[in-house]
């Protein structure tokens, strides 16, 4: 093998151990957007939440509310009312793709809280494409919410195991408080999406999108089973696309909760 052969050779080994990985990690980045872009959906069920001036959430669909505006029914002065799309891409029925969603056992779960950006919200507000105020009243319900699941979940289990009512609580907390991450739509974390490592049967992954993450619509969907996305094109929307869900699969929080003023 002559010298020139031997650069090329070496040249070419260099190229591929270096394209292949950023070619992987390309691949997964890219893919994120097919993912929360699945393409025409199955069944789509339009709904209207309403959120009264004292912090009262209520939900109907559409035509309910159309039907009960036509009837002369009235809601509160200063109300505000969001129009929510809920998407299904699995099995027809928005409802059970979210149920079965929340409530399987994983192994884990992880709230994706938003743009990068959103870390530094409560310190530089101004450099949050959206309300700092309302996002973190987002997180903090979506949180407490899916952690309710998930606890629920695990205490069920420990049932099973055998443990007593006192036992599979703390059995419970434990394994919550042990199995949970945030995180954030940065680089890595649309990667993991892509590729299908995080939001998958082992791992529940809750994904918000609102103005700081370019959401275009509102819109709840499950694009495969252990992914849940909400997007709001403002964060009180997706306040509202949470408490929603809430109510569409009948949760019910513990009577010492404070997350919600009312699930009706």
């Amino acid at each position: 093998m002559g010298l020139e052969t031997r650069k090329l050779a070496v040249a070419l080994i260099v190229i591929l151990v270096i394209a292949a990985p950023l070619g992987y990690l390309g691949y997964g980045y890219f893919s994120y957007s097919k993912v929360i872009n699945p393409g025409k959906p199955i069944t789509t069920i339009e709904y209207v939440v309403v959120k009264t001036p004292t912090g009262q959430f209520y939900s109907m669909t559409l035509q309910e509310f159309k039907d009960y505006l036509a009837q002369g029914g009235k809601i509160p002065e200063g109300s505000k009312v969001y129009k929510i799309a809920v998407e299904s891409y699995i099995t027809g029925s928005p409802i059970v793709d979210i149920n079965t969603t929340l409530r399987s056992l994983y192994e884990s779960y992880t709230i994706i809280l938003g743009d990068p950006s959103v870390k530094n919200c409560k310190d530089k507000p101004e450099l949050y494409m959206g309300s700092c105020t309302l996002r973190t009243a987002t997180v903090m319900e979506v949180t407490a919410f899916v952690s309710n699941i998930f606890s629920t979940i695990y205490y069920l289990k420990g049932l099973a195991m055998g443990y007593n009512n006192t036992t599979a609580r703390e059995y419970a907390y434990n394994q919550t408080m042990s199995r949970n991450r945030k995180g954030y739509l940065d680089f890595w974390t649309k990667f993991e999406i892509g590729r299908g490592s995080l939001g998958n049967a082992q791992n529940l992954a809750i994904l918000l999108i609102g103005p700081a993450e370019g959401a275009t619509a509102n819109r709840v969907f499950v694009p495969r089973k252990g992914l849940l996305v909400f997007e709001g094109t403002s964060d009180d929307t997706l306040r509202a696309e949470v408490v929603l869900v809430e109510h569409l699969i009948n949760f019910q929080w513990p009577s010492n909760s404070t997350a919600t003023n009312a699930n009706s």
